[in-house]
């Protein structure tokens, strides 16, 4: 595809509809705004973002600001990513004044679970929110490349990301577990691959070494086998993707049944191979970069064979309800792994072709009533709509998504 075909390809209607109303959904100091947002958790959570979407969104916008040019999507994306720095904290190592305000907070819109008063001290400092924290500075310093006040910031986050280290093989803590099952910590791939998005674009931001050799120790735990009730792995060569996490613990995430080392989702997916195709371009070892070849084609063919439906539309676990996010996802996962090499040209003409069905289906789909319902069409059920801060990141997914079709 030459350079003009590239641009005739480019959604501008779509990517316009989506990022105005990201722009719209925002307070003027940045953080996402419960008056105009319809998808804002408020009550129990850890506030009325819940650190979810916010880096997503802007990371879309700031694409969508590169294609079309609006000025306005770079200012919402600026805000976003200033507003969720400045909330992040340092790990504690007891509860103080701000824990013990959180847990009033909670008491009143309902009970306090033994898991929530264990690990009330952890609000703010998830290893997760660390990591799309440093995964957004990537893109603020790109796009703002002469302004240097907040990389103090930065280190300090990458710094009190290493309060969550351990000697298991996640190399990481997620940061909570299972009290009722002593389950000390989920290990859940969607949380870790984040980090692994942060320790990577911090790396490409500031060159720091340290960082690079994070995320290369993080990585085994994405590229060895698990098994159930460690922290040795969370890949599946049975399904060909990663787990939602190696526990034995079952309703993980979205869904109310099943084991999370039985179950896979497109959340894993998606994250883990933006994070590992980044990685294996920088990285110098070369069985890492073997391996991270085998599991990320692998797990972008599962992404299509096991979720998407006739229609081109892609579901979260199975063909089992249709989302736009994880439609945009698989295209977007379909792109980097093929860019990366990693496809034989057979595999690259059979997913292409599968991609563009996704991207034909995601076209006729974003509309003002499919971003009114989430981005989310019932099927099935199996996959509920849910957090709300869920929708609002897969809608940060979508404008990413929409962003690369040129590309396809």
């Amino acid at each position: 595809m030459n350079e003009g075909e590239a641009e005739s390809m480019i959604p501008d209607k779509q990517i316009r509809l989506l990022a105005d109303r990201m722009v719209s959904w925002q307070t003027p100091y940045g953080r996402p705004d419960p008056a105009t947002c319809p998808f804002i958790e408020t009550g129990t959570l850890v506030n009325s973002m819940n650190f979810h979407s916010p880096t997503f969104m802007a990371i879309g916008l700031y694409m969508a600001h590169d294609i079309v040019g609006e000025s306005s999507y770079k200012e919402a994306a600026d805000r976003y990513i200033t507003a969720y720095l400045a909330c992040l904290r340092n790990p504690q190592h007891r509860p103080d004044f701000y824990t013990q305000t959180w847990l009033k907070h909670v008491e009143k819109n309902g009970a306090v679970t033994p898991e929530i008063r264990q690990w009330a001290i952890n609000i703010l400092t998830w290893p997760f929110i660390y990591g799309m924290a440093l995964a957004a500075y990537r893109c603020f310093r790109e796009h703002n490349p002469y302004e240097l006040a907040m990389e103090s910031m930065a280190s300090a986050i990458y710094e009190w990301l290493q309060h969550w280290r351990w000697d298991e093989g996640s190399y990481y803590r997620v940061g909570y577990g299972y009290l009722q099952r002593c389950v000390i910590d989920m290990g859940n791939s969607d949380d870790l691959c984040h980090v692994g998005r942060g320790l990577i674009g911090y790396h490409r931001t500031t060159g720091r070494r340290d960082a690079l050799a994070d995320a290369e120790a993080l990585a085994k735990y994405f590229l060895n086998e698990f098994k159930p009730g460690t922290y040795e792995g969370c890949w599946s060569s049975q399904l060909g993707t990663w787990l939602i996490n190696p526990t034995t613990i079952e309703g993980s995430e979205h869904f109310s049944s099943g084991k999370g080392c039985e179950k896979a989702w497109g959340f894993s997916s998606v994250g883990s191979i933006e994070y590992l195709t980044e990685l294996g371009a920088v990285s110098k070892d070369q069985h890492l970069r073997t391996q991270i070849a085998q599991k990320c084609a692998s797990s972008m063919k599962w992404h299509f064979d096991a979720c998407q439906f006739d229609d081109g539309a892609l579901g979260m676990r199975e063909q089992d309800d249709r989302w736009l996010g994880m439609t945009a996802g698989a295209i977007m996962s379909f792109i980097r792994v093929r860019d990366a090499g990693f496809l034989s040209a057979q595999d690259a003409s059979t997913y292409g072709n599968r991609a563009r069905a996704a991207r034909e289906w995601l076209l006729k789909h974003v509309t003002p009533d499919a971003i009114d319902s989430g981005g989310y069409l019932n099927v099935t059920g199996q996959s509920a709509p849910k957090p709300l801060d869920n929708l609002a990141w897969l809608f940060g997914l979508t404008l990413q998504g929409l962003c690369m079709l040129g590309r396809l």
